[in-house]
């Protein structure tokens, strides 16, 4: 009699099991106001998937990874650096970029002043040691930490911290928020973040202006759990290099893009993006160790080593040089 009841026990075995999606988003801004901003996508999601979304905001990245890690998150919208974390500690994979509205698939780091301040350029900038408030990014947040780090201060052999009467470590719009009150001299923000400040800040960014910015980087991914079932990440991955391109409610999934993050869509992306960052965080790694004083040079040598070998073993993991 068990024959007759095979082929229903093997359709069981073989259905994905749907379990409810959290979704987490990392941005620097208001946490009730994006979650509400994104919510009519999750709601699609939710739809297009057939299991419940749900959706957290954090602006702090440690605790994004350790949910994570603990698979209390498995899909994040999150920043490079991050990414690459997730991918080395927390069994993720880059599966989509976001898109921002026209198209635009990068950014780049930027440096704001008062439109006022006799400061024109980078080179006025790093003339001023211990005279100016500088307002930056969190440690290891990409667009307003490892990039400008990197490309304005690390190549002309300054190390930030030490170079400013006072140098603060806030997100994008805070930053922002600490330039327009005179609590900060100069700022670090991003053309992405920028667009959506001026909007909400139209003021007070009327009386700023940029005095330097990066080369181009890759836009925000998407990350997903590499352990989830593979028809459960086939139709998440699916819907959304979709949403807001195609199907019979493209106009609103359109809208519902643009008040969620100013996005256009998303675009397909994976590990070897993530290439920038290695080369960044090798970089920053090693520059950091030439000013500690703290270790002799035998511990340097020793450190050193072991930043190459992780830096050996992140390409590895990305799918090997480029």
């Amino acid at each position: 009699m068990l024959h007759r009841y095979l082929p229903l026990i093997f359709a069981v075995l073989i259905t994905p099991c749907y379990a409810d999606l959290m979704v987490g988003l990392l941005v620097s801004r208001n946490a009730d106001q994006t979650l509400e901003d994104w919510q009519p996508v999750l709601d699609d999601l939710a739809q297009a998937t057939g299991q419940k979304v749900n959706g957290v905001v954090l602006s702090d990245r440690d605790e994004l990874l350790r949910r994570l890690q603990k698979k209390q998150i498995q899909l994040a919208r999150v920043d490079n650096k991050l990414a690459l974390d997730a991918v080395e500690n927390a069994r993720s994979e880059v599966f989509a970029r976001l898109s921002q509205t026209g198209n635009v698939n990068d950014y780049r780091s930027v440096m704001l002043v008062n439109k006022n301040s006799a400061i024109k350029n980078a080179d006025d900038l790093l003339n001023r040691p211990k005279q100016l408030r500088y307002a930056g990014g969190k440690a290891g947040s990409m667009a307003e930490y490892l990039i400008p780090h990197y490309h304005l201060f690390f190549k002309r052999n300054v190390l930030p911290e030490n170079y400013f009467k006072q140098y603060l470590q806030l997100g994008a719009e805070n930053a922002f928020v600490a330039l327009a009150q005179g609590r900060a001299d100069v700022a670090v923000s991003n053309t992405f973040d920028l667009e959506q400040l001026k909007e909400k800040y139209p003021r007070d960014f009327a009386q700023m202006r940029v005095v330097w910015e990066s080369p181009k980087f890759a836009f925000d991914p998407l990350v997903m759990r590499s352990d989830l079932p593979a028809a459960q990440k086939a139709a998440i991955k699916q819907f959304f290099l979709n949403y807001g391109r195609s199907g019979s409610n493209t106009a609103l999934a359109r809208q519902r893009l643009y008040y969620a993050d100013q996005l256009a869509g998303f675009v397909p992306a994976d590990n070897r993006g993530l290439r920038q960052v290695t080369d960044l965080q090798l970089f920053h790694d090693l520059f950091r160790l030439t000013f500690n004083t703290q270790l002799s040079a035998e511990a340097k040598l020793a450190e050193e080593k072991s930043y190459y070998q992780r830096f050996d073993s992140l390409v590895a993991l990305l799918g090997g040089a480029k």
